[in-house]
């Protein structure tokens, strides 16, 4: 990385980007910019910045389809996300943060408030390279550690609800039956009707503590559960 801190700005709007750019630059943080969907992955693709501060309403398209290019494409994935838009609903902020989204910034913001953001995510990023983790928005789960947060709180799970977590998650996207869970986390098990009641009530356990990310488990009736 070189001295200053190198953004990607993709917004269309000329006077924010003039304004955010000479601002930010003077806070030490180099402003590119793109101004559309096709363009800003082809910067992601050629420049792959440090962070990427992305607009939701874009000419060619929804800035979410940048954000989903981007986690779903492991050279692109690590690089840190922060939304800048004028919508603001909590249903907005919770679907962008499902999508991989690192903050969440609503119009009219404070160019001083945006660089210690911006700055706030990049420090997360670099003291957390080494351990063995996952985030999605403000959920934090340490594997090692066997210790999950969101923002600042500790969200206190039993070692089996962990585990069971840990297994979905690990497995982000897939399709699990009860059977392969409870094999992974009790070994092979016998009555697969009485396991599959125990494994359903420490699954609804982890959505309650998990909260506003309790969606994040989904039940396919009949078979199993899928993170994500």
């Amino acid at each position: 990385m070189s001295a200053n801190i190198r953004a990607l700005f993709i917004e269309d709007d000329v006077d924010i980007i003039n304004l955010t750019k000479r601002m930010l630059e003077g806070e030490g943080i180099d402003v590119d910019v793109a101004m559309s969907v096709k363009f800003g992955i082809e910067k992601i693709k050629s420049s792959k910045p440090d962070i990427v501060l992305l607009d939701l309403m874009l000419p060619d398209g929804d800035g979410k389809e940048v954000l989903r290019w981007m986690k779903q494409n492991k050279s692109y994935s690590g690089i840190p996300v922060i939304v800048i838009t004028a919508k603001s609903s909590e249903v907005d902020k919770v679907l962008l943060l499902e999508l991989g989204a690192d903050d969440y910034l609503t119009k009219p913001f404070s160019i001083k408030e945006l660089a210690a953001r911006i700055r706030a995510v990049l420090r997360r990023y670099s003291t957390e390279t080494s351990r063995d983790f996952f985030v999605l928005g403000d959920l934090k789960i340490y594997f090692d550690e066997m210790r999950v947060f969101i923002g600042d709180e500790e969200v206190q799970l039993t070692k089996r609800e962990f585990q069971i977590l840990e297994y979905l998650v690990r497995n982000k996207g897939m399709v699990l039956k009860r059977e392969k869970i409870l094999t992974a986390i009790w070994g092979l098990v016998d009555d697969i009707d009485e396991n599959s009641r125990t494994l359903d009530v420490h699954i609804n356990n982890i959505k309650k503590k998990l909260g506003k990310y309790k969606d994040m488990i989904k039940t396919i009736r009949g078979v199993g559960y899928r993170f994500g």
